[in-house]
C-alpha cells in the first residue's frame, strides 16, 4: 500500500467523520428546536435555531476545513 493511499484514505476518514457531525448536529438541533415547540425565539432578529442549528455548524466546518487543508494535509511527492 503506498503513502500516497494511506494519507488519501487518512484524510477522507476524517472529512467524512466531521461531515457526518456537522449532519448529526444539524439534523438533530433543527429537529428539536424548529419542530419542537410553538413559540420562535428570535437572535438577531433571526430564529435561534437557525443560528445554532445551521449556521454554527456551517461555519465549525469551514474553519475545520481550512485547518485542515492548510496544517493537516500532506502533499505526497512519489
Amino acid at each position: 500500500m503506498s503513502t500516497a493511499f494511506r494519507h488519501a484514505r487518512r484524510e477522507a476518514i476524517h472529512i467524512l467523520i466531521v461531515a457526518g457531525i456537522c449532519m448529526a448536529w444539524t439534523i438533530g438541533y433543527c429537529g428539536i428546536f424548529a419542530y419542537g415547540s410553538d413559540e420562535i425565539q428570535l437572535l438577531w432578529g433571526v430564529p435561534r435555531w437557525v443560528i445554532f442549528g445551521i449556521a454554527l455548524p456551517w461555519i465549525a466546518a469551514t474553519v475545520y476545513s481550512l485547518w485542515f487543508s492548510l496544517v493537516y494535509m500532506r502533499e505526497d511527492n512519489e
